[in-house]
């Protein structure tokens, strides 16, 4: 450092302290002492300590308004606002941690770092998952997870200057390139690729999300035989050289990583900056012959903390002069298309003033190692420059449209793009805030897409094919310029970064007014120095004048007059040949005293042997002075031709008026061309091998070729003069080598030193005997009890989880594999093991034991092959890692371990009959932890009755010992019984009592299931290799559960199949239904008996785009699928995702829902995601789908954080549980779970509300109670030890607290099965004593909570279904192995009565189901009602019409006086009390009749009537009388069940009728025995059934004389004679 610099810097300083001082003597001048501590402070000598940077610029630094040397974001963050930082936790102090850039004064050695890292754990960080890195380049230190409490006192240390807060970074062809004029295009000529730079020999690093470089686009320069391959060094001309994984602080730096892009924004840059376009070199880079460096240092989220992108850049600038090999040599562009994020602790922020540690790295880049860093300015839309793109040194990149067309004269400036200009930092260059430096062009920029989705179980990982995409943003402008710069160093290598950005502003054509004239007079705050222009931009690297856009693209025609003494060419003699492919200068000087001359021209002509004129190259401007002038041009390789003559190139200078010079120069175009013919490449080489090819060249010398990266060899030598084809031949010894892949490059040499370009070729190297060839593949697990251990107490059986692979030429047969720890051996559990065969190619996974029996940390060793009977390279064989043994305490210690109670039977049953009880047996294992024995234990059995804990003396039991060990775990087991009249959950608890018992861990309370089920035996179900279960749905048979069966979903080769599954566990059926599944699927079973299918699937369209979408269809049990249909838009992988999605049924009603993960967001790509919804009203349809986008929007979930979500529909709402981000309440983000509820026709929904944290895997169900909707909801909280199961039964608006939390370690899947509308089975799984298990648990309508208990088998759950009156469940093993047990039904109905007696006489009524036989039934009861009304108006009316008759035909026999009398008592008295038969007794009524001379008469017409019709004397009047008589009895008894009927339903709102249950129903009789069931009529109905007897109408009457009691049976009379004591009695 210069003495003037040190001075500058004192300076800056002095200015700082007097504005701060000035400010704060009028401001607040008590704190003026404060400010200059602060100041002097930080003013710390460094003594000659090494220092990367200035001293001083941290008074420069942007953020820190208040110059305390602490970032004023961070000042917001400690006053109380929340931290921001995307990998925060919570700290020791209990808020979110921040992650911070600790910068120094001088290089922070080894006292610094220790008195940081003193600071930090002081406050309770931890640094095993912290990121803790010295940069070298800088004077600082990234860390994260840094508590808020401990940053004052970081602050305080005397060698730190400044504490910055790490900014946030996220990610921000055919007519953009000819536009830019680096294509050809009939718009422009005079483009780049016209004079052959395409970027040749330049390696650009692409910092971002990754690359997938085995796309066509990016794997090779040639485009043949570039299948993809996910390894990057199979090609033989890569593109790719090296990569790096900044997010990882664990990465191999050595450059041999090739990291995955998971979120496809790198592929696409890549491509834009230096893709080939592959063979149909339609989307082709701007520099399709540069290499390509990986660098990956945004996550697959796109985004991430500064401390990846600090990483990533500093790896850069390490390996700034690495050889990479295949002639590419160190890095020398640095593509940067991301940048800090908008801050939620400053909304308003302009972005910073190049001053934060990733632009200060930049700049380190630029101006000490030579990088050119482009770097994009934002997508915000408003004057921000974002960092790293406000570095000085940076290339700051905006966006503009170019209209879909080439023609530059229609572009505007795409309204997403960031202006400036940049925040100042206070230095005396005021051109250093005059951001962006220009503007290329950045939207609908197609470019290579990447194979972004994640691989599923039995297909292998996806790879980039030929697939591209358009994308927008300052993204994509900035690999466009990216490109370009490549071809400047191409055509100049010796420009520095600082010359390139003067190049590139000064040649882009200027747009916009100036908005800083005082600085410069084109600058514009949105176009910067203005629009791209690569060929400008070339010719300004060539000191050349730029080709104009119109007049041919850079060719003039000079005067056609005779020529004078002036220009001269220098370099060339005639006779000289030019090779195709090279690009050759021609330069020379002016005459003295010759001129003056304003320019210099070239022209290139080919004459052919009939004397045809081609022109190669028309008159060209020289660069250069004209004094000394030059002109680089590319002799392509069409200007070859076998019948030339010559060529000529000729040289005019021009100057004033017609004043010209002339000069020629004659020569040849030849070709230096080599190419292999054998062996093709990819083969198989063994001892000594012959290789042959031809060769044609000038003057063509000798042939040379290398093996991988080794020195070059002449192996042939040529006839130098014969320039015709020739061939070549050499042999090589494939033994001084070691077996394995090699590349072999050759090249042909001239005599004067010009070389061909290489050509390379990929061989296998197999000189060794077959053999196989054994490594661990991936990474080595140690579990406990199935959960992943970081350590484990003496005594434990660990599991050691590991792969091996076989890369060898011969499989591997009866591998034996070793493990090497201290402990004891066991025969159950071995330490070694053997592979009956491993083929080649082929990886299997591998469990070994360990019984760890001592304490203490033990090197514990992995051995393939130990004796070496393989005959492979033992180098890999082995692998050692480190596990901590804790000891076992001394004293006994008695502890209940999951799994510990088991029952028998599995599901008891109820004791329906007292008399006849049905025992079960709870057996409770108790496990003692510790060395010493523990004796006479007692444990109490309690049982929950009536709200209070009840034992009997037989509920205790003593367990005389539960041994202990040194090197194990002792148990015992105590058995007892129980009863329970009834299904439902019993309580229970067991208490310990005796010596290694305390009191936290002396109770146990577990429940058990009683109901009416029981558990069959296990079957084993046979897949075939590499088939994967997804899921199983049971379909019932509504006669005979025994014909029900279902449908097995698995997948394999990336195939989705169904399998038929019956009942007897069969397979009989495998049906494929997509054959590109892309790893989505759902399912239900409808009303029909047929499941309802979603599926995401890839196809390719018109165009070759691999596109995703999600398939919809039915399948029935035998596999009878239906068509399929889609009624979502297809996706472009990059672009978004369909994912999480799950169904409902609701009778015909039908909803799918899922994510829609939309990347793409309308070209901003913001990454966001929304709930989407496909519904219809009627399942069997294929009209009437109703497609809902925005059920929910933004919600903050990506697909590898989330499950499925769950939809239930209600009554009137549809019911949803989704998961989300969240860090609420702790501050830690985590995955949380919001219910929220709508109806599909008002979308979004607006009910939300929070439902559980940590959750996964949310199940949902509802059900029906009194007209509202019940959910029944379930989800797993937490993982590993952790995790549990969450059940609540839950009202439509979420209100109810309480939850009941289940542990259950190990926890991976939750079933609820709907049995009926008023009960449930659930089943989920754990891990415990036994291993992985399966518990089942039920709910039955009016329950408060679900109840979960009894473990029914041994392994994981998979699927579950009802197959009718019995259940199917699907389980897999920890190995693999996939089996099944029925859950079958203990009181099956009779078959032939199974529907009951309601279903078997509703079931000749119309209609699909009970409801709508039950509507059938209500409208045939109101047509006979109304009918039979009409039967009685009809008769009433008649009777009516008859009596007149007869009293106008006999008016003159008798009078009859009718009395109104007041009818005092009801017509009918019914004794509603008697339980007994009716008796009726039948009294002699009287009729009171008068004559006319009003005389009463007295007496009995009943006993006349009977009388006289038994003698047959009785008269027609009488009979008719009678008849009479009877027919208003009939009416009054009608009338009166009238009054007393239930009203009728209305149309369209007839309820539903709860079929009765059978066990409530009486028995049926025995059916006939055979002959005796009686004939049907001839049309085959059965005979009508008779209908009762109805019995007399009756009331009784009270004499009020006597208290005689009266039976009257006639109904017309209203006074009568008592029997007793002849009183008048009125009725």
């Amino acid at each position: 450092m210069t003495p003037m610099r040190d001075l500058k810097a004192l300076l800056l300083v002095t200015v700082f302290l007097i504005a701060d001082l000035s400010a704060l003597a009028s401001a607040a001048p008590a704190s003026e002492e404060i400010i200059i501590e602060e100041a002097g402070d930080r003013l710390p000598e460094r003594d000659g300590r090494y220092a990367s940077e200035d001293y001083g610029w941290w008074f420069s630094y942007g953020p820190d308004s208040n110059f305390d040397g602490m970032d004023d974001r961070l000042e917001k963050v400690i006053a109380g606002e929340d931290s921001v930082s995307a990998t925060a936790i919570i700290g020791a102090d209990g808020r979110k941690t921040v992650a911070i850039v600790v910068d120094f004064a001088w290089h922070p050695t080894q006292p610094e770092t220790d008195a940081l890292v003193a600071i930090l754990r002081s406050h309770g960080w931890e640094a095993g998952d912290s990121w803790f890195q010295v940069l070298d380049s800088l004077d600082s230190i990234v860390v994260d997870h840094v508590p808020v409490s401990s940053l004052l006192e970081i602050q305080a240390l005397e060698s730190v200057v400044v504490i910055e807060m790490q900014n946030v970074m996220g990610t921000f062809l055919e007519t953009a390139n000819p536009a830019t004029r680096i294509q050809p295009s009939d718009e422009y000529s005079g483009t780049v690729y016209d004079r052959g730079y395409d970027g040749e020999g330049i390696v650009i690093a692409v910092l971002d999300s990754g690359v997938d470089n085995e796309h066509r686009s990016l794997n090779d320069f040639d485009d043949q035989d570039d299948e993809p391959d996910l390894d990057a060094n199979s090609y033989d001309d890569q593109k790719w050289v090296a990569g790096y994984d900044a997010t990882s602080q664990a990465s191999n730096p050595d450059g041999s990583q090739d990291p995955d892009d998971g979120q496809g924004h790198g592929t696409h840059v890549a491509g834009i900056a230096l893709g080939t376009g592959d063979s149909s070199r339609v989307h082709i880079g701007a520099a399709p012959g540069a290499f390509l460096v990986d660098v990956k240092v945004l996550t697959d989220s796109g985004g991430t903390n500064s401390q990846n992108s600090l990483n990533g850049i500093q790896w850069m600038i390490n390996n700034k002069d690495t050889n990479w090999g295949d002639g590419a040599q160190g890095i020398q562009i640095g593509q940067m298309s991301f940048g800090s994020i908008g801050n939620a602790l400053d909304p308003n922020d302009t972005g910073d003033n190049g001053t934060s540690a990733e632009s200060r790295l930049v700049n380190n880049a630029t101006y000490d190692h030579g990088i050119a860093c482009i770097v994009a300015a934002g997508n915000d839309g408003k004057r921000r420059i974002a960092s790293p793109g406000s570095a000085d040194g940076a290339i700051t990149i905006a966006s503009a449209d170019d209209s879909g067309s080439i023609n530059r004269t229609d572009d505007f400036m795409a309204d997403y793009s960031n202006s400036g200009p940049r925040e100042s930092d206070n230095d005396d260059d005021e051109w250093d805030e005059l951001k962006p430096d220009l503007t290329a062009y950045g939207s609908g920029i197609y470019s290579a897409s990447a194979a972004t989705g994640t691989s599923f179980p039995g297909s292998p990982r996806p790879m980039a094919e030929d697939s591209y995409e358009s994308k927008d943003g300052t993204s994509m402008a900035t690999p466009i310029v990216s490109g370009v710069v490549a071809l400047m160093l191409q055509a100049n290598s010796d420009l520095t970064p600082e010359e390139v950005k003067d190049i590139l502003r000064n040649s882009s054509e200027e747009k916009g007014s100036p908005s800083e004239s005082g600085i410069s007079d084109r600058w514009n705050d949105e176009w910067g120095f203005g629009l791209l222009d690569a060929s400008c931009a070339v010719d300004m690297a060539l000191e050349r004048n730029c080709a104009p856009f119109s007049g041919g693209g850079g060719v003039v025609v000079p005067p056609d007059n005779d020529t004078s003494a002036g220009v001269e060419i220098t370099n060339i003699v005639n006779g000289s040949w030019f090779v195709a492919g090279e690009i050759i200068r021609i330069e020379g000087g002016i005459l003295a005293d010759s001129g003056p001359w304003n320019e210099i021209n070239i022209r290139i002509t080919q004459y052919l042997d009939d004397f045809e004129e081609v022109v190669l190259l028309d008159w060209t401007s020289a660069g250069g002075d004209t004094d000394s002038w030059y002109l680089d041009v590319l002799i392509k390789d069409d200007w070859f031709d076998s019948e030339e003559l010559n060529v000529v190139i000729e040289a005019k200078a021009i100057g004033d008026d017609e004043l010209v010079s002339s000069d020629a120069r004659w020569g040849n175009i030849g070709r230096m061309i080599v190419t292999f013919g054998s062996p093709s490449s990819g083969s198989t080489l063994t001892d000594t091998v012959s290789f042959s090819g031809t060769a044609q060249g000038i003057e063509p010398s000798h042939l040379m070729y290398r093996v991988n990266s080794e020195e070059w060899e002449n192996v042939h030598t040529f006839d130098d003069t014969d320039y015709s084809t020739q061939d070549w031949s050499f042999t090589w010894d494939s033994s001084s080598i070691d077996d394995g892949s090699h590349k072999i490059s050759i090249k042909l040499v001239n005599v004067s030193g010009a070389e061909s370009d290489i050509v390379r070729r990929t061989f296998t190297i197999d000189n060794q005997p077959a053999a196989p060839e054994l490594r661990f593949q991936g990474t080595v697990q140690i579990m406990d009890q199935d959960l992943p251990a970081s350590k484990a107490v003496a005594g434990t059986i660990l599991e050691v989880h590991f792969s091996v692979v076989n890369t060898g030429d011969l499989d591997a047969t009866d591998l034996p594999l070793y493990l090497d720890a201290p402990g004891e051996d066991s025969s159950t559990y071995p330490n070694e093991g053997k592979l009956p065969r491993v083929d080649k190619g082929e990886t299997i996974s591998v469990i070994l034991w360990w019984w760890a029996t001592e304490a203490g940390v033990h090197d514990v060793t992995i051995q393939i092959d130990p004796n070496g009977l393989m005959g492979d390279d033992q180098s890999d064989n082995e692998y050692t890692f480190s596990f901590e043994i804790e000891e076992r305490p001394v004293e006994p210690t008695l502890r209940f371990l999951t799994s510990a109670v088991t029952t028998y039977a599995s599901i008891p049953s109820p004791s329906l009959d007292p008399d006849v009880p049905i025992p079960y047996t709870i057996n409770v294992r108790v496990d003692n932890l510790g060395q010493n024995d523990a004796t006479n234990i007692k444990m109490k059995l309690h049982t929950w009755v009536e709200g209070g804990w009840y034992s009997t003396p037989g509920d205790t039991k003593t367990i005389s010992i539960v041994p202990g060990s040194t090197s194990s775990s002792g148990n015992a087991k105590a058995q007892f019984t129980n009863t329970h009249d009834s299904v439902g959950v019993v309580k229970h608890r067991v208490v310990l009592e005796g010596n290694g018992v305390t009191a936290q861990y002396s109770e146990l309370r577990f429940k058990v299931i009683v109901d009416e089920f029981e558990v069959g035996s296990k079957t084993g179900l046979t897949l075939s290799d590499g088939e994967a279960v997804l899921g199983f749905v049971g379909i019932p048979d509504d006669d005979d559960s025994s014909k029900g069966g279902g449908l097995l979903f698995t997948t394999k080769d990336g195939e989705l199949h169904a399998r038929t599954l019956t009942s007897t566990f069969g397979m009989p059926g495998d049906t494929l239904i997509e054959s590109n599944w892309a790893g989505e699927f759902a399912f239900v079973l409808r009303d029909d008996k047929r499941v309802h299918l979603a599926w995401s699937k890839r196809f390719d369209d018109q165009l070759g785009y691999t596109l995703a979408d999600v398939g919809m269809a039915s399948i029935g049990l035998s596999g009878d699928l239906s068509s399929v249909t889609s009624y979502l838009s297809p996706l472009n992988q990059s672009e978004g995702s369909y994912w999480g999605m799950d169904y409902s049924v609701r009778g015909d009603e039908i909803v799918l829902a899922g994510y829609h993960r939309d990347i793409l967001t309308g070209g901003s790509w913001n990454d966001v995601t929304n709930i989407f919804m496909v519904h219809n009203e009627n399942v069997k349809s294929n009209t009437g789908w109703t497609t809902k986008m925005n059920v929910l929007s933004d919600i903050d979930i990506k697909p590898q954080n989330g499950d499925a979500l769950a939809v239930a529909i209600g009554r009137d709402t549809i019911h949803l549980l989704y998961q989300a981000m969240r860090d609420d309440v702790t501050g830690i983000e985590r995955v949380g779970l919001f219910y929220a509820h709508g109806v599909i026709s008002q979308t979004p929904f607006n009910f939300q509300a929070p439902a559980g944290d940590d959750a996964s895997m949310p199940e949902l169900l509802v059900m029906e109670h009194k007209n509202k909707d019940v959910l029944v909801s379930a989800w797993i909280e937490g993982s590993g030890r952790s995790a549990e199961i969450i059940t609540v039964v839950q009202d439509s608006i979420w209100s109810v607290d309480d939850y009941v939390n289940t542990s259950a370690p190990g926890a991976t899947k939750i079933i609820m099965m709907k049995i009926s509308n008023k009960e449930i089975k659930l089943f989920h799984d754990e891990i415990g004593v036994l291993g992985p298990v399966s518990r089942y648990g039920m709910y039955n309508l009016g329950d408060s909570e679900i109840g979960l208990s009894n473990l029914i088998a041994e392994g994981h759950i998979v699927g579950a279904g009802s197959i009718g009156d019995d259940a199917i469940v699907v389980m897999a093993s920890p190995s693999g192995q996939i089996s099944a047990k029925q859950i079958v039904y203990l009181y099956p109905s009779e078959s032939d009565d199974s529907d009951g007696i309601i279903e078997m006489l509703l079931n000749p009524l119309p209609g699909d189901n009970i409801d709508q036989k039950l509507m059938s039934l209500a409208g045939i009861g109101v047509f006979l009602f109304m009918l039979f009304g009409l039967v009685i108006v009809v008769l009433r009316r008649s009777h009516r019409e008859e009596e007149e008759l007869e009293v106008s035909a006999e008016g003159g026999d008798l009078e009859l006086l009718v009395l109104t009398e007041e009818d005092t008592g009801p017509l009918v008295a019914i004794d509603a009390d008697g339980d007994s038969d009716l008796l009726v007794s039948m009294n002699s009524p009287k009729v009171i009749l008068e004559d006319e001379d009003g005389e009463e008469e007295s007496r009995d017409l009943t006993a006349e009537l009977e009388a006289k019709l038994e003698s047959g004397t009785a008269s027609k009047r009488l009979e008719r009388r009678m008849k009479r008589k009877d027919d208003r009895e009939a009416q009054e008894i009608f009338e009166n069940m009238a009054k007393h009927l239930p009203p009728l339903t209305l149309p369209g709102s007839l309820p539903i009728i709860a079929a009765p249950i059978l066990s409530e129903l009486p028995p049926l009789p025995p059916p006939p025995a055979p002959g005796e069931m009686p004939m049907l009529l001839g049309d085959g109905n059965l005979p009508p059934l008779p209908l009762p007897a109805m019995p007399a109408p009756e009331r009784k009457v009270t004499c009020s004389s006597c208290g005689a009691g009266i039976t009257v049976k006639d109904m017309t009379l209203r006074k009568m004679d008592c029997p007793i004591c002849s009183e008048i009695i009125n009725m």
